[in-house]
């Protein structure tokens, strides 16, 4: 196993001056154009890696700088951006100015219902942290929701349990005024009384305690299901490409295991947080990088069902063909 023996400082300012924005940063292949250097023909010139999750491998890896020994080794360079919404991740792999992410369970059908040409990789974390919120003195059940006023950022894994928990309650999100807000903007109506319930990750919630706010369902209650590691088409095809980037995240894994300070610290210092914030993070959701179980298959594939059942998305969609099964073994990683 490969410690980081980097200077983590070195690593920061390393990917503080990769931090550019998204836009133009496609990943055009290299062309050297012999048949001896066939192979390096196939590598692109760059990747870009989504680090939204501050707790998910792909942040680790970033911060300890195996991103870019790894890839450096191949001649590629790295690039590092952080989009927010499973929407933005999926236009971006679409687009081709994405290469890798980590994305929350309900992207999977929403973006094969649209058509994206992705590719599922392996789980990606725990998935745990979401959560539906009320008033102290509103809403205490699901059930209670009807009618109300429900803000949540469609498409991402808080709006993926408020539809869950829905549905086991009878109701879908044509019961209730479902209003699409970013988890900032939510915060503010929800804290200000203007919504009466708020489905998020726990992790940007940072307002909300036992003052202002009450659990009304948790992820926990319905059976927690993992993120999911994304990339493109192409790059679920190059093994050189997987080998890099899913062995730079098993040292990310790794190095989190023996030692996790050292971690928050680096991630801490990198996104500018409270060391005690970072842990808390990781408390709600541990990074993974492991093959998708036919468990977790099934697990997706109940979701897509049910999104399509309750007219989220637009037409039925199977997970399987999106899964790059082999994944871990051409990395050399199973």
């Amino acid at each position: 196993m490969r410690r980081p023996t980097r200077k983590i400082a070195a690593a920061l300012a390393f990917a503080a001056a990769s931090a550019l924005a998204l836009a133009g940063c496609a990943s055009p292949q290299s062309d050297t154009g012999t048949a001896e250097e066939g192979q390096a023909a196939q590598l692109p010139a760059k990747v870009v890696i989504d680090t939204t999750s501050s707790t998910g491998a792909n942040e680790i890896a970033k911060v300890g700088g195996f991103f870019e020994e790894r890839f450096g080794e191949l001649g590629v360079e790295v690039e590092y951006t952080q989009l927010g919404t499973s929407s933005q991740m999926l236009e971006g792999i679409a687009s081709g100015n994405l290469d890798f992410t980590d994305i929350g369970y309900p992207g999977l059908p929403t973006g094969a219902a649209a058509g994206v040409d992705f590719r599922v990789i392996g789980a990606a974390s725990s998935g745990g942290g979401d959560i539906v919120v009320a008033a102290p003195d509103g809403p205490a059940t699901v059930a209670e929701l009807k009618g109300k006023q429900v803000a949540a950022a469609k498409g991402s894994s808080g709006w993926a349990l408020l539809v869950r928990a829905l549905a086991d309650a009878g109701l879908t999100t044509g019961d209730l005024e479902l209003i699409d807000l970013k988890p900032d903007e939510a915060q503010n109506a929800f804290l200000s009384g203007q919504v009466d319930a708020w489905a998020i990750w726990g992790g940007q919630a940072g307002a909300l305690d036992d003052a202002n706010s009450q659990v009304v369902v948790s992820g926990e209650e319905l059976g927690l299901i993992p993120g999911a590691i994304v990339t493109s088409g192409a790059n679920a095809e190059n093994d050189a490409v997987l080998e890099a980037y899913l062995g730079a995240r098993q040292e990310a894994i790794d190095w989190y295991a023996e030692d996790p300070d050292a971690v928050v610290a680096a991630i801490a210092a990198d996104r500018n947080l409270a060391p005690e914030l970072v842990t808390s993070f990781f408390e709600f959701s541990a990074p993974l990088n492991e093959p998708v179980s036919d468990a977790l298959l099934a697990e997706y594939q109940s979701v897509a069902d049910l999104f399509f059942a309750e007219g989220e998305i637009a037409r039925e969609v199977e997970i399987a063909p999106l899964l790059a099964e082999d994944a871990f073994q051409r990395a050399g990683l199973r």
